[in-house]
This record gives C-alpha cells, structure tokens and sequence, in this order.
C-alpha cells in the first residue's frame, strides 16, 4: 500500500492507493501495476481486479474538419453515473498522423471529488509521483497541448471540462493513418483518495483522443451533462 506524508489541507488523512489486484496471487500479472492510473494492462485482467468498464466496446475517434489532415479528431468516449475504479477502451480510424504535432494520447477525465477534500493540483501530483512506472502524466486543461503547443485543451474543451483532469503518454506504436487503429486502454483507481472523509472520488466521463492538430474540432454530440457537485 502506497501512502503520502499528511499536508495540512489532509492533517488527519492519508492519501493511498488502493488498487489491490496486484496481490490476487496467480491471477496477478506484470502488466497490471498498484498505481493511481494504468494503460499497459488487458481489459480481462482489469475485470478480474474489479475495475468498471466504461461502455460495452471501444469508442471510436473519427477525423473531423478540414483540419483533419493535421490530425483534428472527435472525442471517444461518455459520460459516466461515478466511477472510482474503472477503464476506457478507444480506437481512432484514419486518423492522420504528423510529426510535427503529435505527442502521443491524451484521456480527459471529469472527475469528481465528493467530500473527499482533494483537490485538482493534488490529484496530479498523486499520478505523477507513479510516472516513472506508468508511463503517464497528469496535466491541467491549460496545460495540455500538442508538440507544438499550438492547441492548448483549454481552447477547446467545453465549459463543463474546464477543471478536468488530462492524461498523456506515449505508446509504443501510435495510431494507425490508415483503417481502424489497435485498441489502446486507459485505467483508473481512486477509491483510495481520502477514503476517511467520505463521498470518494470518481469519474463522471472520460474521453480520449491523439496529440490534436494545429487547432481541434469539437464533435460530441452532446455527450456532456451539467455536473452537480
């Protein structure tokens, strides 16, 4: 179990992790790590470790706009009821990739804290004390960006993402420019944030896309509810 010094915003709490499929003995495997976030594991060993599925299949990713050939694309993914511990699973077709934007994926979670107390910048530190074994790093909307930093999410995220939290890695092979990529996977676990205080934190939606182009086109559908805090 991971635990972090109490801060004085948290001086009775202690901030831990709780994704505990790593000690389900046989069942367990490399892939599948004790961290905050996770994008190596398959999605049977996440089952089995108790994390939710976000939707039945993987949300697909589609070009959008004239600017698609920079690699503007829709969001995949849904709102959620509140989920702690669970994954997305998303798929990008013909999606156009360039050099000179690209920076990998990104997953956009609009995460809830409940009474928890945590807060945004607290949360990303959590994630990102774990990047050197996930690979992931937690970044505010105003951060998030393509290579060139030409499409700050911040200038494109609809009102209710304004304070969602973003995730960006690098997978070993990106998306394919041709037909329907490989599935890529993204997990979570926070039931273990300030479980003392009650409420827990939990995603109301998650979202995934590649490094967008120069600017990026919103296409949702109206996937996004107003949230009640």
């Amino acid at each position: 179990m991971r635990t972090l010094a109490p801060t004085p915003l948290h001086s009775a709490t202690t901030l831990v992790a709780s994704a505990l499929a790593i000690a389900v003995g046989s069942s367990a495997s490399a892939e599948l790590t004790n961290t905050f976030v996770q994008v190596r594991a398959s999605a049977n060993e996440l089952t089995e470790a108790g994390f939710t599925q976000l939707g039945t299949s993987p949300y697909v990713s589609l070009p959008s706009g004239e600017c698609a050939v920079n690699g503007c694309v829709t969001l995949a993914g849904a709102s959620s009821n509140g989920i702690g511990k669970g994954f997305l699973e998303f798929q990008f077709l013909n999606y156009t990739y360039n050099p000179t934007y690209y920076s990998g994926l990104f997953v956009v979670l609009d995460v809830d804290y409940g009474s928890t107390g945590t807060t945004l910048s607290q949360l990303i530190s959590l994630i990102n004390a774990e990047t050197a074994t996930t690979g992931v790093t937690a970044l505010t909307t105003a951060q998030a960006n393509n290579a060139r930093g030409t499409c700050a999410f911040n200038e494109w995220l609809p009102t209710d993402l304004a304070d969602a939290i973003v995730l960006n890695w690098t997978p070993s092979t990106r998306p394919t420019s041709s037909g329907l990529s490989q599935v890529f996977r993204f997990a979570w676990d926070f039931t273990g944030v300030n479980p003392l205080l009650g409420g827990g934190v939990t995603v109301d939606g998650a979202y995934a896309l590649p490094s967008p182009g120069a600017f990026a086109v919103l296409a949702l559908g109206g996937l996004f509810r107003r949230r009640q805090r």
